[in-house]
């Protein structure tokens, strides 16, 4: 009986065992799968260091400083492009032909591309005066012959070359000086004795004591004291070189 009993425990006490070792497997697994899930999961998580952060907010900082400079750079460049755009290039020649919104000429001055030329005409923006007396005048009146035009820094590279110009002067007499088209720098001052009318290209003239102001298409009275700055005009200059007649645009 007690040989029975003896082999009962030590089954009960092995079956225990059994049972407490699968325990501690179970758990242990279970442990394990925590582990590989966490670290599973780790990647997901974004982590910043600070050294991290510090560089990404540094290359921001330099990317915004760049900007910034080019943005300077632009500003300040574009001040000086406005102020050479107010100021026309002056060619001239030989108009050879007038068509459907556009002049012909042959541009014999060295101040843009020598020769063939196509003058693109703009209706809103482009004058076309009248070389004696500086009246408008239409296209299809145009003659062939001598012409000024002023032009802007644009032309396309196309063969012949076009442009679409500020002023053409055309219709002008034989041996007679065409009208310049000026853009004042200042006022009319007092110079050697006499009046002198400074243009923004720097070219000074010198105003005969008899010359006369007219506005342009208007009966509006005007002076030598209504030209200022930036002031518009055609000026005609006497067999002496000096200005004996002005048309101002915008008194």
């Amino acid at each position: 009986m007690r040989k029975n009993i003896t082999v009962l425990t030590a089954g009960v006490v092995a079956t225990m065992l059994i049972a407490a070792g699968c325990a501690g497997q179970s758990d242990n697994n279970h442990t394990s799968t925590q582990e590989t899930s966490a670290q599973t999961e780790t990647p997901a998580q974004t982590t910043v260091s600070p050294e991290t952060e510090s560089s990404k907010n540094q290359e921001e900082d330099t990317k915004a400083q760049e900007e910034e400079s080019r943005e300077e750079a632009s500003d300040s460049g574009s001040g000086e492009i406005s102020e050479k755009l107010t100021i026309p290039v002056k060619i001239w020649g030989e108009i050879t032909e007038v068509g459907d919104g556009v002049i012909h000429v042959d541009n014999q001055s060295e101040n843009s591309s020598k020769g063939e030329i196509i003058l693109t005409i703009d209706p809103e923006n482009t004058l076309i005066l009248d070389g004696e007396n500086g009246f408008p005048v239409e296209l299809e009146k145009i003659e062939t012959g001598t012409f000024e035009a002023y032009i802007g820094p644009a032309m396309t590279m196309s063969l012949p070359p076009q442009t679409t110009p500020v002023m053409v002067i055309v219709n002008i007499p034989e041996d007679t000086p065409a009208a310049q088209y000026v853009i004042a720098a200042e006022s009319v001052e007092d110079k050697d004795g006499g009046k002198t009318l400074t243009a923004k290209d720097g070219t000074e003239y010198a105003l005969s004591q008899e010359v006369s102001v007219i506005p342009f298409l208007t009966k509006q009275y005007v002076t030598l004291e209504d030209i200022a700055e930036e002031s518009r005009l055609l000026v005609w200059l006497g067999d002496d070189d000096t200005v004996e007649r002005i048309v101002l645009f915008n008194p």
